[in-house]
């Protein structure tokens, strides 16, 4: 996290406008990945009965609703972050196991199709040359980037990721967290929180991430050129 710190550093210094430009791309990509990731999980939830989410204020375009500080940061620096979990009170779904997987993977299916749209659009730039069209194209790239890295890291099975809930319902219905206590939970989210600061997981994740946007960007470009 330190060197990409150093290195934004550096880069101010070198074309502070054009980092300017660079920070604020990142920005508005990393604040709608998060936010429509939530609202996703906030209304699959209402549609399956349980409106806690919706009374928490949680369907709503405010980033206030939805950011952690930490998630956000480690998301900006290091490629892998997180937003506020969405509140679900299971005993309001008309089918508890079903609807819990629908919620769980709703986040994941909000990032998945921002990331073939925007994949999309990026290859419909590629032949202009107009600048507008290239600082368009250049988001497009950013904000894909982070919705693949958001499906994919939160399809790992460590609490509170959308993953650990899909494993946790498809192949224990549930009963995972019974068998937990709420100081070993604990013990997880900092243990994980601190592998995700220490920067471990990125290289991995980069390597995954980048293999689904070269491939995804190659079938686009051939299908459309």
């Amino acid at each position: 996290m330190f060197r990409n710190i150093s290195g934004w550093v550096s880069s101010f210094r070198i074309d502070p406008l054009g980092t300017l430009l660079e920070i604020a791309f990142m920005i508005i990509a990393l604040l709608l990945s998060l936010i429509l990731h939530e609202i996703g999980h906030a209304v699959v939830a209402l549609r399956c009965g349980d409106p806690t989410a919706k009374w928490m204020g949680r369907i709503s375009l405010d980033p206030r609703k939805h950011l952690d500080p930490i998630g956000m940061i480690c998301m900006f620096f290091l490629g892998i972050g997180w937003a506020r979990p969405v509140p679900v009170n299971p005993n309001n779904f008309r089918h508890r196991n079903r609807d819990m997987i629908l919620v769980s993977f709703a986040g994941i299916f909000v990032n998945l199709i921002l990331f073939l749209v925007s994949t999309f659009l990026y290859v419909l730039c590629f032949h202009s040359n107009h600048t507008v069209v290239r600082y368009l194209q250049h988001f497009l790239e950013i904000l894909l980037s982070y919705n693949i890295s958001l499906a994919v890291f939160n399809l790992v099975p460590v609490p509170p990721l959308d993953g650990y809930r899909l494993v946790n319902q498809i192949f224990f219905r549930g009963n995972l967290d019974r068998s937990m206590n709420p100081q070993t939970m604990q013990i997880i989210h900092f243990a994980f929180l601190f592998v995700c600061l220490s920067g471990v997981l990125s290289t991995a994740f980069s390597r995954v991430c980048s293999f689904f946007m070269i491939n995804t960007v190659n079938l686009f470009a051939n299908l459309l050129f």
